[in-house]
């Protein structure tokens, strides 16, 4: 978290000697299965220095006492900071203050070349890319181990310019005090997690990053598309999937500024668009004829090993997802005479099993960084090399807009960027591929400051007209793939794509709203009114209350955060007790017994959008499209609409307050090798007994209350010594009054 906020930008007024409460932001402080990264003070104690100005120019200062560099940050580099922490032989150097005054020109990027590859700790779920250096101006920074060596960043210019200001004057009595304990040096995942105190009680020191992907499905639950499909003689096997995917997060050297303009917030938003597109040109019976499903997929943890891609994907096929004997249960105990019996598995705990319905899956379309481009008015197509991917490539090159167009990328089927589309080929060992939607060729747009707090719209707009043509283009081929055969005759599958779907422009109300929610303000009221509608139905579905979520803030923040009840992990409620799984025979004796989570605001609103993006299309029993969608103010007011009455369907009441068949769900974002210990409360995991050692295994500290920075001025030894000696002299006058009023009080008999 950001932490204060600074009345003043001086030091110098009468009676004020330090910042109470600085503006700052710390660094990433992370474990992983072999070790840890970031930053991070020696211990519990408090970490003082005087501030001295970081000048590039002197390779060797010499330093006398306790000191803290404060940088530039441009000077903010691998290199610099690698070079400050191994000349620290002495002990001397306390920690790092990084001043909030760059100039963007010079900036780069913390993260490493290869992004999730070579040197990294997600380099064995990686596939394809190890080495390639897709992040050009990418130094690792934040891959290092600074233990010893806390980072700060100052959040107020005003601040940081008076704190450069004195430190730069070698007479100043300014100091700097950090306190960031995060774990002894040692510590790695595995271990925190497992922590046992000395009084034998099990309290893990950490947390697991993750959080709750959302995923939905165009068209009609399989279970009413295949009987469509049987009555005109088709095929009763599950038809296969095509996946339409993203990241919803990012990351940086400071994990409160995390703004994430073009690596999350403008993928969010193309998926978005993309899926209303597709839901407000093709109705439900005419994607319900077509040989492949189409799946929009938001996941969580994809900058920390894939977490949220490979979870779903384990789940639904690779190798899928395997309840404990006689732990499948209904996911609300009450609900046994409900129309909607929608099931859930106790342990391992997922609250929700509609995945299981899903079929093979047949490939993957994803989308990253469409808010830059590289070449104006073109995107790339990065592929695989597989049949699937080949053939989307040759699609998204024939569907372009009237201004926008894709072209192949120049490394296509040599090397591809991370996304989701590397947890498909890694899981299916290749097998099953696709291709990705970009905004860049053969590197990263360098001036998108890849995983920095610089990849902002207060550094440089996001191309809107490209993020329409893109979410355009995305609908276009995911139609296109649903349509083809197996024959991957792209010239057919284009046409038939561009004459169902029309082209989005930059002024759509819903993207202008968006747009102003995911860049600028994640609390806005757009996203509330999709959270609060998504709240209430959870309530009347489960009877459980939580509120919304956790807000993304403003500025918006896409650091994926800690997975535990307050940020997506799912429990199951026993008897009034709440778990992070559960093995025991109690479930369903009470009728409040049910699964539930609390997702993020952001989550939630997703989930909310999908369902009304998706669910207007369906038709009723006679298979007749309603000339209007009924009204509501909750689910109650839509159990009896005639449009979602099939099979396997049910209506939801969406923040439009409309009744739409329900589309969208939750999936857990949780690295693979963690499940949630059975019998316990939530945010306690353990590692899987088949665990394989190939994730990341990601965790952060558990942060104390009074952890941060403080600076101020360091009143010098004369001063204590003046206190003491002051200190003295009171005593002494003290004790003669006191043997005074004792006299006077004998004289008097009073004593």
């Amino acid at each position: 978290m950001a932490f204060g906020s600074s009345s003043t930008a001086t030091l110098d007024e009468p009676f004020q000697t330090s910042f109470a409460s600085l503006s700052h932001s710390a660094c990433i402080s992370l474990f992983y299965r072999a070790g840890r990264m970031g930053c991070s003070t020696e211990s519990r104690d408090v970490q003082t220095g005087e501030l001295q100005y970081f000048d590039a120019s002197i390779k060797y200062p010499v330093y006398k006492n306790p000191f803290v560099l404060v940088m530039d940050e441009a000077d903010l580099t691998s290199e610099n900071v690698q070079t400050a922490v191994s000349n620290n032989r002495w002990g001397l150097l306390k920690g790092i203050l990084v001043l909030n005054n760059t100039d963007d020109s010079t900036y780069y990027s913390p993260g490493p070349l290869a992004p999730q590859g070579r040197k990294t700790p997600s380099k064995n779920v990686n596939y394809g890319s190890f080495n390639y250096a897709w992040n050009s101006i990418g130094d690792g920074l934040y891959l290092s181990n600074l233990f010893g060596t806390p980072i700060a960043f100052l959040n107020e210019a005003d601040v940081s310019s008076y704190i450069r200001q004195v430190s730069q004057d070698s007479d100043s009595e300014i100091v700097a005090e950090f306190n960031y304990y995060m774990g002894p040096e040692t510590m790695d995942s595995p271990t925190c997690l497992s922590w046992i105190d000395n009084d034998d009680v099990w309290r893990p020191k950490c947390l697991p990053l993750g959080g709750t992907s959302v995923w939905a499905t165009a068209g009609s639950p399989d279970v009413v598309s295949q009987r469509r499909k049987l009555e005109d003689g088709s095929s009763s096997s599950s038809r296969p999937v095509v996946m339409v995917t993203t990241a919803m997060d990012s990351t940086s050297m400071f994990h409160d500024l995390v703004p994430a303009a073009n690596t999350a917030a403008s993928n969010i938003l193309t998926l978005l668009m993309a899926a209303k597109i597709l839901g407000a040109s093709v109705d439900d019976a005419t994607l319900d004829a077509l040989p492949n499903r189409i799946l929009f997929g938001f996941f969580q943890g994809e900058t920390y090993g894939f977490i949220g891609s490979r979870a779903f994907l384990r789940d639904v096929a690779y190798p899928g997802f395997q309840c404990d004997s006689d732990l499948t249960v209904r996911a609300v105990s009450s609900k046994s005479n409900s129309k909607h019996k929608e099931k859930a598995c106790l342990y391992p705990l997922r609250h929700s099993l509609e995945f299981q319905k899903l079929g093979n899956i047949a490939g993957m379309i994803a989308v990253d960084q469409v808010g830059l481009l590289a070449t104006s008015n073109t995107m790339y197509a990065q592929t695989d090399g597989s049949n699937f991917g080949g053939f989307i490539s040759n699609v998204l090159q024939a569907v372009g807009t009237n201004s926008y167009s894709a072209a192949a990328s120049n490394v296509a089927g040599q090397y591809f960027p991370p996304s989701p589309l590397t947890s498909l080929l890694s899981l299916s060992g290749g097998a099953v591929g696709g291709a990705i939607l970009t905004g860049y060729n053969d590197v990263f747009v360098a001036s998108g400051f890849y995983e920095s707090r610089k990849d902002s719209v207060m550094t440089q707009d996001m191309d809107l007209d490209a993020i329409a043509a893109a979410a355009t283009l995305l609908a276009r081929s995911a139609l296109a793939a649903a349509y083809d055969d197996g024959s991957y005759d792209s010239d057919t599958a284009s046409s038939y794509a561009l004459n169902l779907i029309s082209e989005t422009k930059s002024d759509d109300k819903t993207l202008l709203a968006l747009a102003n929610c995911l860049y600028l303000d994640g609390s806005c009221e757009y996203l509330h009114e999709y959270a609060r509608a998504e709240n209430l139905n959870e309530k009347l579905r489960s009877g459980l209350d939580f509120g919304i979520g956790m807000p993304l803030g403003t500025p918006p923040n896409y650091y994926v955060g800690v997975y535990n009840a307050d940020y997506g992990q799912p429990f199951v409620q026993v008897e009034d007790k709440r778990y992070g799984a559960y093995n025991g025979d109690r479930y369903g004796k009470q009728k409040t017994d049910a699964f539930s989570l609390r997702p993020t605001l952001l989550e939630q609103s997703i989930r909310g959008m999908l369902n009304d993006f998706l669910g207007r299309g369906s038709v009723d029993s006679s298979g007749s499209v309603p000339s209007s969608l009924s009204s509501c103010s909750n689910n109650n007011d839509c159990s009896s609409v005639s449009y979602c009455a099939q099979d396997g369907d049910h209506a939801v009441c969406t923040a439009k307050k409309v009744c739409v068949c329900s589309r969208s769900h939750y999936h857990l974002a949780l690295d693979e090798a963690l499940e949630a210990a059975p019998n316990n409360f939530t945010g306690y995991f353990q590692v899987k007994s088949n665990d394989k050692g190939i994730s990341a295994m990601y965790t952060e500290a558990n942060w104390d209350n009074d952890v941060g920075v403080r600076v101020y001025r360091n009143a010098g030894r004369g001063a204590g010594f003046a206190v003491l000696g002051l200190g003295l002299v009171m005593v002494t006058l003290c004790a003669a009054a006191a043997a005074f009023l004792q006299r006077r009080m004998k004289k008097e008999k009073l004593y």
